[in-house]
């Protein structure tokens, strides 16, 4: 087939290696981040031979290289650099405020895509030449929109008012008069959160509407081993890695079965590093006490709008006893009631063994009211070190063209124990958690012995 030279010259064009002349290029891109959602930012690239390098156009530069932490900021928000392979792609380092990447690209005329591998910008990158960097969207009306939501939502308004929100909140708002794109507002309402007066808070972007978000939540599933069970000679040891997901809540459940069936004499439960989730905490309760435990109450905005002072015991007790699994639900119920009491009820199989249960200072949230609820029934020994202090319970608001907050809708307060948020969980064996398996081991064997029991 004889192919003619104008078409030659087509299909040369069309399969050539994409490069781009030596030039210096305006564009605005979005990075579909895994972690700050879809970000659209302006970036200048410089094309030379085989190299093309970038930088991203912020308005804020200035203030976040003056905020305390562990960043690094030169002249801009976004660097890279990378170099054309044989197949037309580029290839090379991408570094951001925290982290350092990789880049992969594909630059045409008129268009770019690519990802990036690692940190806060891990996702893909895609975008289009531009010819001005105006400020993508009006970020002054973000932010009222913004403190609408806190000031609505947050358990508590009186939060709003310390000074480490104070000051937060007067650093976000020189962001927002000078932010040019996504990329300075997000980044800059993380990097101004340094000294934060609660838990439980972040600020992102995102391609769901919370109202669709919440539609799934409670079928979600983490899709990983987030509990197993193994037996070292007649212990049972139960590795639950979050609280999060449906399958965690089976996982545990079949892990249940199996104790019952293997007949361990001593139960070993390690939350360590386990920072939260949702209400897998039920099952792992449940199966474990030996009658209804009363373990703690959270409070909402509808509580301490009303009310200078926390409720009395009687008043927390003819509350409505919440003992459901249902995050959504329990959101919806927690901040219509104000005061919703968690109790936990025996299920079965049931262990009636000695329990311990093996916490760090990374536990964290649910993780907390489990640990709490644990030592609280009197069924279950804590070894380790203190948890997290980080117990309060979020949901995930809309604010304003795409950008959502998480942020805390109630409180929760141990029977035993009173706040959890900025104090943890006490131990009742103090070990280092990276010891304290062995420890268990020691005293498990010191019992069965008889020998006397090694010190903490």
């Amino acid at each position: 087939m004889k192919i003619c030279a104008r078409c030659t010259l087509l299909l040369m064009f069309l399969f050539a290696p994409a490069a781009v002349a030596a030039s210096e290029s305006l564009w605005r891109v979005t990075f579909d981040t895994n972690w700050l959602g879809p970000m659209d930012a302006h970036l200048r690239l410089d094309t030379k031979d085989s190299r093309v390098t970038g930088k991203s156009i912020s308005g804020v530069v200035d203030i976040l290289r003056e905020l305390p932490g562990d960043h690094d900021i030169s002249g801009s928000l976004v660097v890279f650099e990378a170099i054309r392979q044989d197949d037309g792609s580029y290839r090379g380092t991408f570094t951001a405020p925290w982290h350092e990447g990789e880049l992969s690209l594909r630059i045409s005329e008129e268009s770019l895509e690519g990802t990036v591998a690692g940190g806060a910008f891990d996702g893909r990158v895609s975008g289009a030449r531009v010819t001005s960097a105006d400020p993508i969207r009006d970020y002054k009306s973000v932010l009222a929109a913004f403190d609408d939501v806190m000031t609505t939502r947050i358990f508590s308004p009186d939060r709003l008012r310390s000074p480490a929100y104070r000051s937060f909140r007067a650093k976000a708002g020189e962001v927002a008069a000078l932010a040019t794109d996504d990329l300075d507002l997000l980044l800059g309402f993380h990097m101004a959160w340094q000294d934060p007066p609660f838990s439980h808070f972040s600020f992102k972007r995102s391609h769901q509407s919370a109202e669709k978000m919440f539609a799934f939540f409670d079928e979600y599933r983490v899709g990983f081993e987030a509990a197993t069970v193994e037996f070292d000679d007649d212990i049972a040891v139960l590795t639950v890695r979050t609280m999060m997901g449906v399958d965690t809540i089976e996982q545990i459940e079949a892990a249940f079965t199996r104790i019952a069936a293997e007949e361990p004499s001593v139960l070993v439960i390690d939350l360590r590093g386990n920072t939260g989730g949702a209400f897998a905490v039920k099952p792992l309760l449940e199966h474990v006490i030996d009658e209804p435990v009363d373990a703690g109450y959270f409070l909402s905005q509808v509580w301490n709008r009303q009310n200078d002072r926390l409720p009395t015991r009687d008043e927390v007790m003819r509350s409505e006893p919440w003992h459901g699994w249902s995050i959504v639900s329990f959101w919806k119920t927690v901040q219509e009631a104000g005061i919703l009491r968690v109790r936990f009820a025996p299920t079965q199989p049931n262990f009636d063994g000695p329990v311990y249960v093996l916490v760090d200072s990374s536990a964290a949230s649910a993780t907390e009211l489990a640990a709490d609820a644990f030592r609280a029934s009197g069924v279950a020994t804590l070894v380790g070190e203190r948890t997290a202090g980080e117990m309060l319970s979020q949901s995930i608001f809309d604010v304003a063209d795409g950008f959502q907050v998480s942020l805390p809708v109630a409180d929760y307060y141990s029977m035993t124990h009173g706040r959890i948020e900025g104090n943890g969980v006490p131990v009742d064996v103090r070990v280092a958690p990276t010891n304290a398996m062995e420890y268990i081991k020691q005293l498990v064997s010191a019992r069965q012995s008889g020998a006397t029991l090694p010190e903490n």
